[in-house]
C-alpha cells in the first residue's frame, strides 16, 4: 500500500469595489458589535412547516420580525449595495471571491448551510462535488438566502445577484477526489487516536467506550461523506492503518449535470503528467462544455513546464471554450485552515504565472492555503488590482473575456468552512436538545447564528471586495 505524501507542515476598512457608489466597510464592524446586543436571540429557531427548499409564504411575515436586529440591517445594506455586480464584473475588476465547498465534502445539510451563509455573505461561486444531490443542496442554500433576504422586507426584495454554481471533476488520480478509509476493528482501545483530532472536518468519529468495556477495539471511523481527502490522518496514525482510496466522477453524470441540473461552471483538476489526460477529458466532454459560463483549471506549480502546459490545455480548450475561462493555481492544496504560511506557494505561483509573456490567456485566480492573510499578501506583493495587459502587453482575448487584472480573485475553501463550523455546531447542539421543538438542520431556522455566520464569512469575502487597488 503506496500512503501519500503527507502536508508539510482587520484588516482596517477600505472602500469597497462594488458596482455602486463606493461606501465604506465600516459597518460591518458595527453589526459584529450589534451582535453583543443581540445574543438572546442567537439560539432561537424560527418554525416552519415548509420543506428544505426555503420559507413558504405563511412563515414570510413572521420571519420578519426575526430577522431584524441590526445585525441583518448591515448585511442586507451590504448585499443592495453588492447586487449591481455580477459575477462577471468581479472577474474583470479582480474583485472575484469563490467559495469551495470541497470536491469530495458530500455532507448535504452542511453543502447547504455554507451555501445559504456564503451567498449572503456575497461570493461570486460556489465550488462543490460533482453529484445530482451536492448541486441540489447548494441550489436550496441560494434558495434559502433569497427567501431570508425577502423576509427582511428591504428594497432589495429577494437576491438578483446570485453565485454561480460550480462542479469540480479531475483528469486523472487527484488528491481533491479521494477518500481516507481504514477498519476501526484493528484500533487499540488505548489509541490516543490523533487521527481524530486532527481532522478538519470531523469526518472521523469513535465511539465512547463505557467503563467495564470487554472489547478490545474501538468502533468508528470514517463518515465517508465529510471527509474531502486532506490526508492529515494518514502519517499521523501510530500503526499505519489508515488509507486514502481515489475515485473518479463518470463522465456520464458530468454531462447530465452540466445539461440538466443548469450548472454554470466546471473546474478541471490536473497535475504534472496529466495533459495527454486532460486533453482526452475536453475531447469527451466536447460540446457539453459550450453551455457553460466558465470553465476553469485548477493546476498546481507543474516547474518549468507550468507555462507551456497551460498554452497547451489551452489550445486543447479552445474549440469548445465559448465563454470565460480561467485558470485557478493551487498552491498548497487543502491547507487554508492550518495557519498564516499556507497562502505563501499561492502567491509565489501567482508571481512567476503572472510574470510570464506566455501565459495564456484567462483569469487567474488564487487557491490550496488560501485564509484571512490572503488578500493582504496580494497587495504586498502588487498584486491587488494592476493591470496585466499594461504591463505585460498581453492583449486582452476579446472572443473570451480574458481578464484585465493580474490576479482575478481568490477562492477559500478550508478556512472559509473552519471560521462557520463554530455556528453549525451549536445549531447541532440545538437540534440534539430539540430546543423548541426545530429538528431540521438549517441554519435560516435560527436567525441569530445564521446572522453571526454571515458576519464572520463577509469579514473573509471582504478582504478581496474591500480594499485599494
Amino acid at each position: 500500500m503506496t500512503v501519500p505524501d503527507p502536508f508539510q507542515r482587520r484588516r482596517v476598512g477600505r472602500p469597497c469595489h462594488y458596482n455602486s457608489p463606493q461606501p465604506s466597510c465600516a459597518f460591518i464592524g458595527a453589526a459584529a458589535s450589534a451582535s453583543v446586543l443581540a445574543s438572546r436571540k442567537r439560539a432561537r429557531p424560527v418554525k416552519r412547516r415548509s420543506s428544505i427548499s426555503g420559507f413558504q409564504q405563511e412563515t414570510v411575515s413572521r420571519a420578519k420580525k426575526l430577522f431584524s436586529d441590526e445585525r441583518w440591517d448591515a448585511i442586507a445594506k451590504r448585499l443592495v449595495l453588492m447586487d449591481e455586480s455580477s459575477p462577471e464584473i468581479s472577474l474583470s475588476e479582480g474583485h472575484w471571491v469563490k467559495l469551495i465547498c470541497g470536491a469530495s465534502f458530500e455532507d448535504v445539510a452542511d453543502v447547504r448551510n455554507l451555501s445559504l451563509i456564503y451567498t449572503l455573505a456575497g461570493v461570486d461561486c460556489i465550488d462543490c462535488a460533482a453529484d445530482s444531490a451536492i448541486v441540489a443542496a447548494v441550489k436550496e442554500g441560494i434558495a434559502a438566502a433569497s427567501y431570508v433576504m425577502q423576509s427582511l422586507g428591504n428594497e432589495l426584495g429577494s437576491l438578483k445577484r446570485q453565485p454561480w454554481v460550480m462542479i469540480s471533476i479531475s483528469d486523472n488520480e487527484d488528491p481533491h477526489f479521494r477518500k481516507a478509509e481504514f477498519n476501526a476493528e484493528y484500533c487499540p482501545v488505548n489509541c490516543p487516536r490523533p487521527c481524530e483530532r486532527v481532522c478538519p472536518a470531523s469526518a472521523i468519529k469513535f465511539e465512547e467506550l463505557n467503563q467495564g468495556a470487554t472489547i478490545n477495539h474501538l468502533e468508528g471511523g470514517v463518515t465517508v461523506e465529510r471527509c474531502y481527502g486532506c490526508g492529515r490522518c494518514i502519517p499521523i496514525c501510530p500503526l499505519g492503518l489508515i488509507s486514502a482510496r481515489s475515485y473518479a466522477r463518470p463522465l456520464e453524470t458530468v454531462a447530465s449535470l452540466i445539461v440538466n441540473d443548469n450548472v454554470d461552471a466546471v473546474e478541471i483538476h490536473t497535475g504534472a503528467g496529466h495533459l495527454k489526460a486532460f486533453e482526452d477529458l475536453i475531447l469527451q466532454l466536447g460540446g457539453v462544455l459550450t453551455s457553460l459560463k466558465l470553465i476553469a483549471v485548477s493546476v498546481p506549480d507543474l516547474g518549468e513546464s507550468m507555462i507551456p502546459t497551460l498554452r497547451a490545455m489551452y489550445t486543447s480548450m479552445q474549440p469548445f471554450a465559448r465563454t470565460l475561462n480561467l485558470w485557478q493555481l493551487d498552491g498548497r492544496p487543502m491547507s487554508g485552515d492550518i495557519g498564516a504560511g499556507a497562502s505563501r506557494a499561492a502567491i509565489i505561483l501567482a508571481q512567476k504565472v503572472t510574470k510570464s509573456r506566455d501565459r495564456p490567456p484567462g483569469y487567474i485566480q488564487l487557491a490550496g492555503g488560501t485564509n484571512a492573510h490572503t488578500a493582504t499578501a496580494l497587495r504586498k506583493v502588487g498584486l491587488y488590482g494592476r493591470m496585466a495587459f499594461q504591463e505585460h502587453e498581453i492583449p486582452c482575448n476579446q472572443e473570451n473575456g480574458s481578464n484585465p487584472v493580474l490576479v482575478a480573485g481568490v477562492a477559500y475553501g478550508g478556512y472559509a468552512r473552519k471560521i462557520v463550523q463554530k455556528f453549525l455546531r451549536k445549531m447541532e447542539e440545538g437540534i440534539d436538545g430539540h430546543y423548541d421543538g426545530c429538528t431540521r438542520r438549517q441554519l435560516e431556522l435560527y436567525p441569530g447564528l445564521l446572522a453571526d455566520a454571515v458576519l464572520e464569512a463577509a469579514s473573509l469575502v471582504d478582504g478581496i471586495k474591500c480594499g485599494g487597488s
